[in-house]
């Protein structure tokens, strides 16, 4: 175990090295590539990697070998409670303004692939130090279901207002406002997932999805994003899942995360209405 711990300690170490080293190369205006845009996503997908690996490791280290309570297929059933969150996440690309022509990808294959990759590392970045660290930290010293949804909201918020640092950047205070708006019920959507189902892939999957649908266009296409018919969808799904989800955690009788966290320490109870999944 000592092996396997420093392992990970060094390849968080020089995670981070190269992180910071890259950080003062960028504050230098040293660009890897002339195209402004080009450049920030391969300054992106490279910092996202790297503290990516950097949370990883700290993930893999504060795992426990738990014996599970549930078998596979138990498992495998609580994944279809993930298909309204990745909905939410598909709706998220202007299908209707690309099939009207109303906006259109105005880039090379290369760099969607890139693109694609960049939301990738972002959403595993993300996901990993919000639901794969400080959402099972705090679900850790939960007693009840109100505690745990109390953790939901928090961990959440909080999720939404680390976009704050998109001020620096020199974001809008409107813009930045609004996305810590929805990222914070996009993080409560995640944080749901990832308790549901106890397995970190499933938020970061969909979170990848909804950056890659929502950002594409802006960021290497061109065109008008919203309409009254995507408006109307829109709004229709999210509610609908918004409701799907809550009545969901109030409903089912216990939630995979917590039953293997709760696995590691025993003495600990349940969550108030534990029992058999439902």
């Amino acid at each position: 175990m000592s092996k396997k711990r420093n392992v990970l300690k060094a390849v968080r170490i020089a995670a981070a090295v190269l992180l910071i080293g890259y950080v003062v190369l960028e504050a230098l205006k040293i660009r890897l590539v002339q195209d402004a845009v080009h450049n920030s996503i391969l300054t992106v997908l490279l910092t996202r990697s790297l503290a990516s690996i950097f949370f990883l490791t700290i993930f893999l280290e504060g795992e426990k070998k738990v014996p599970s309570r549930r078998p596979v297929k138990e498992y495998l059933s609580s994944l279809p409670f993930a298909i309204p969150a990745l909905l939410v996440a598909v709706n998220n690309l202007p299908v209707i303004g690309l099939i009207t022509g109303l906006c259109r990808v105005s880039d090379s294959p290369l760099w969607v692939f890139l693109f694609a990759l960049e939301c990738a590392a972002v959403g595993t970045f993300e996901e990993l130090a919000f639901r794969g660290v400080l959402f099972p930290y705090f679900l850790r010293k939960c007693k009840s279901r109100l505690h745990i949804f109390i953790c939901i909201v928090a961990t959440s918020a909080v999720f939404g207002l680390y976009h704050l640092f998109n001020l620096f950047e020199g974001a809008g205070f409107g813009d930045v406002a609004l996305q810590i708006g929805y990222s914070t019920l996009i993080g409560a959507m995640c944080a749901a997932c990832m308790l549901i189902t106890g397995d970190i892939l499933v938020p970061i999957i969909i979170h990848a999805v909804y950056n890659f649908c929502g950002l594409l266009i802006p960021t290497i296409g061109e065109g008008k994003l919203w309409d009254t018919p995507t408006v109307i969808l829109t709004a229709v799904l999210g509610t609908a899942v918004f409701v799907f989800y809550f009545v969901v955690f109030f409903r089912k009788k216990s939630f995979r995360l917590f039953e293997m966290i709760k696995a590691e320490e025993p003495q600990d109870e349940a969550p108030e209405g534990d029992g058999q999944d439902s």
